[in-house]
């Protein structure tokens, strides 16, 4: 069984960013000691309760502390994001981590985000879906680059200056690209056949039902199902005051489990608020497909 610790995070909204901050640096550090695999932290602009806004950002601050321990996004959510901006920072972490990293995205998933970046109406499934075409062309290719889409333009054509360099764009350290995770809330949605069928990994919650969905296929042929390593349960991390430092256990599935957190970092008595999600009135993401 390989561990993964997945973090959203999600704190009390009266504490103190940098003591979260410090404390969640300290929960990857001590899943590093318990021999865990993984660690997946989330992107959450609008919301005191998981203010983490760039998990790319936040996690390089763990790369030269740790030595082992993979780092996945949980996820990178495409609709808000510039495909081009998202190539050249996840590409930089590959190098950073030495190909220690996971890349996982999704539609994105709450509310206040929606609203702050202007995607409620928009059909996030079919952004997110063009986004990683076009990273994965970027990286895919050289200059120049004219890629012509529903939702964005990238171009680097007139401006090229290949003697000098100028033009191309950063591509990642693992070939052809890291390994790619969908966020999935059913395993019969189109979002969870749209990723067996392309042969990625899907990242669901605790509350996700299984199986797998039969039309999907890790080859990407309709039939099969995707590969169970690449079908990951992300639990939230729970904060305990326990000192309890076990080997993680050996197994053959990747999985996401809660860990005791060290005496250093101690854990708030007072609950712990979950951000509201309102509904969108337009389509839901994990169902638009």
């Amino acid at each position: 069984m390989r561990l993964g610790l997945f973090m959203m995070p999600i704190h009390n909204p009266a504490r103190d960013y940098l003591d979260v901050f410090k404390e969640d640096r300290e929960s990857i550090l001590h899943a590093e000691e318990l021999g865990y695999d993984e660690a997946w932290v989330g992107e959450h602009y609008a919301c005191k309760t998981e203010p983490i806004p760039d998990p790319l950002q936040f996690m390089a601050t763990l790369i030269p502390v740790t030595k082992r321990i993979k780092f996945g996004t949980a996820v990178l959510n495409l609709p808000q994001h510039h495909p081009a901006v998202v190539a050249g920072n996840a590409a930089q972490f590959d190098h950073l981590s030495e190909g220690r990293f996971i890349m996982g995205v999704g539609p994105g998933g709450l509310g206040s985000d929606f609203e702050l970046f202007q995607t409620f109406e928009k059909n996030r499934a079919e952004m997110m879906a063009e986004s990683i075409d076009m990273i994965h062309k970027i990286w895919a290719s050289d200059p120049p680059y004219r890629l012509h889409g529903k939702y964005w333009d990238i171009v680097v054509d007139q401006q090229m200056q290949k003697h000098l360099g100028i033009g191309p764009m950063l591509k990642p350290y693992q070939k052809p690209y890291p390994p790619l995770a969908m966020s999935v809330m059913s395993p019969r949605s189109g979002t969870a056949r749209f990723a067996g069928e392309r042969g990625w990994g899907m990242i669901s919650a605790n509350f996700t039902p299984a199986p797998p969905p039969p039309a999907a296929s890790p080859t990407g042929n309709s039939g099969g199902s995707p590969a169970r390593s690449w079908w990951p349960i992300r639990t939230p991390r729970r904060a305990t005051t326990s000192p309890t430092r076990t080997a993680a256990p050996p197994g053959i599935i990747n999985i996401s489990a809660t860990i005791s957190r060290p005496t250093s970092c101690s854990a708030s008595s007072s609950p712990t608020p979950t951000c509201p999600t309102p509904s969108s009135p337009g389509k839901d993401a994990s169902s638009s497909w």
